[in-house]
């Protein structure tokens, strides 16, 4: 039997967490530029401090981003630093000296994986690409470096979207989920893979 998935909307360049996530923008401190093509080097935003002082009791994507900002200060207190400045940081010297490997092919898998959820036409080798590249990033040997500068990019803000496909795409086929499956207290990488397992487990019961 088919699996049942509607082109899903996933913001794209008018949403600045997507375009740091997959490489179409870059940081350094608070301005965003464009990192490649016609328009690189050309200003997109410059960010202003984050407000924490919302409906903590609202539901949807604001309302876990909250709930996981305050649960992880530490490690937003870090990223904001680690991506506030200058020269002589991990952050510039990505940029500078071209960021590893590993990131560069974990950001075209997520844009590739984006892609397909955006037209309606993912798949198990899809997610199964990104799954493997998720598994090198966490071996890399610079995976706090890295994990921390994705945070400075608010890659959890991306990935509370595709909470919200995962969601949709069980509820669509049936298939239910535990909460382990739909965690979002563990960090972007860990909730990442964690859902990236349930939309496989999604598709493979639908087989």
């Amino acid at each position: 039997m088919p699996i049942v998935q509607d082109a899903f909307y996933i913001p794209d360049g008018d949403d600045i967490a997507v375009g740091l996530a997959t490489g179409l923008y870059r940081r350094i401190g608070s301005v965003v530029r464009y990192a490649s093509g016609p328009n690189k080097g050309q200003i997109v935003k410059h960010l202003k401090p984050i407000d924490l002082k919302i409906n903590e009791h609202a539901g949807g994507v604001g309302s876990r981003v909250l709930k996981f900002l305050q649960g992880h200060k530490n490690e937003v207190k870090i990223a904001a630093v680690g991506a506030a400045v200058g020269m002589g940081t991990w952050g510039y010297k990505k940029w500078k000296n071209h960021e590893p490997k590993v990131l560069t092919d974990f950001r075209a898998a997520l844009k590739a994986y984006i892609d397909a959820i955006r037209n309606g036409n993912l798949d198990v080798n899809r997610i199964d690409d990104l799954m493997n590249v998720l598994e090198r990033l966490k071996e890399h040997k610079n995976y706090d470096r890295i994990s921390i500068q994705l945070a400075a990019e608010d890659l959890e803000v991306l990935i509370s979207h595709i909470y919200d496909y995962t969601v949709k795409l069980a509820a669509d086929n049936k298939v239910e989920l535990s909460d382990e499956e739909l965690n979002l207290n563990s960090g972007s990488i860990i909730n990442l893979l964690s859902y990236l397992k349930a939309q496989k487990k999604i598709f493979e019961a639908v087989a």
